[in-house]
């Protein structure tokens, strides 16, 4: 068997709609806060994050940052660059699948801090807080990625062995 078999087309897709979503939803709007029923912002996670991190929340925004903006994008870069490869069986493509497939089981923590950000922010009595399309771009994104890697994973181990 050859080496391209890890690049079958749907997983190249997968991981192109996961980077787009991924980045639509960190530029998107996220969520809509609606103070005394009348007034309304509607903010991205990436806005968000910089909002937290140049106020007075450095060390939550640093969280979510890390979390929701380099996490994912990291790991969906290591896919990227291990589907883009000659010949992922061994060094340094090899190690990197390996890392982005373990990283990939902590994805959905990504979702849940937009979550929690969304729910906290509902709290207050005096303001309300909807779900925008970047939330969901963002979890389509993560979710491709996720199924993206997998895929990968397994066209590579399918390359690996002997013939």
């Amino acid at each position: 068997m050859t080496a391209a078999l890890h690049r079958d087309a749907l997983t190249g897709l997968l991981l192109a709609a996961a980077l787009v979503c991924l980045l639509l939803g960190l530029a998107l709007p996220a969520f809509t806060v609606e103070k005394f029923w009348v007034f309304g912002s509607s903010k991205s996670i990436a806005e968000g994050v910089w909002t937290l991190v140049s106020g007075k929340d450095i060390p939550l925004g640093i969280v979510i940052l890390l979390f929701s903006i380099v996490f994912p994008l990291g790991k969906l870069g290591l896919a990227v660059w291990v589907w883009a490869s000659r010949d992922p069986r061994h060094g340094a493509a090899r190690r990197a699948l390996a890392w982005s497939v373990r990283l990939g089981k902590w994805s959905m923590m990504d979702v849940f801090l937009v979550a929690l950000a969304v729910a906290m922010l509902s709290l207050g009595l005096l303001a309300e807080v909807t779900a925008d399309l970047g939330v969901y771009f963002f979890c389509a994104g993560i979710v491709a990625g996720m199924i993206g890697a997998h895929r990968l994973e397994r066209g590579v181990e399918k390359a690996s062995r002997p013939a």
